[in-house]
């Protein structure tokens, strides 16, 4: 589907500097995710959303991340080759502290899916990373215990060209499915 070039219009420091970017981070497994039930996405030029996830019956549900301040960062790279074109998305965050729930994090799930979702602080607009059949997956942590400081960075990761969509859902931490 060939979409319609739209204008793109400056914005201020504010929307484009790093510190303002101060967002929560929810995660959830993609073993929890109901795949029969897909939510709709809506790609046009007027809305980029994704609706709600549907859970499994005991699914654990949603996690809050609470990375440390400022550190919750996103890219998008990509090239064209000569035969095709390569994409690598990448959500990072540093997890503070030496806790057992990280060292439980990168024990048991690097290599496996998740979708993430970013709440803005200011906005409360969600957007999230990955789609179904898509996830983003740990893909890399540093951990480490210094005079610095004490802390992990994770990395999630996929190789789709699918960039984030605005998230209809709730992100509900209560355990319970949603």
């Amino acid at each position: 589907m060939i979409k319609v070039l739209q204008n793109i219009p400056p914005v201020s420091d504010f929307e484009s500097q790093g510190k303002r970017i101060y967002n929560k981070m929810y995660v959830i497994l993609e073993d929890d995710v109901d795949y029969s039930d897909l939510p709709e996405v809506t790609d046009s030029e007027e809305a980029r959303t994704m609706a709600a996830l549907t859970l499994k019956e005991g699914a654990k549900g949603w996690k809050e991340f609470a990375f440390a301040k400022y550190t919750l960062g996103a890219t998008s790279e990509g090239s064209q080759g000569d035969i095709t074109s390569t994409v690598t998305n990448t959500v990072t965050g540093t997890l503070a502290g030496e806790r057992d729930a990280i060292d439980q994090l990168i024990e048991s799930n690097v290599g496996r899916g998740f979708f993430l979702v970013e709440v803005d602080r200011f906005t409360q607009k969600k957007r999230i990373y990955g789609r179904p059949y898509s996830p983003m997956w740990l893909s890399a942590f540093s951990k480490r215990k210094n005079t610095d400081n004490t802390s992990c960075d994770v990395t999630f990761s996929n190789e789709s060209f699918f960039q984030p969509l605005e998230y209809l859902g709730e992100c509900d931490t209560s355990g319970q499915t949603v």
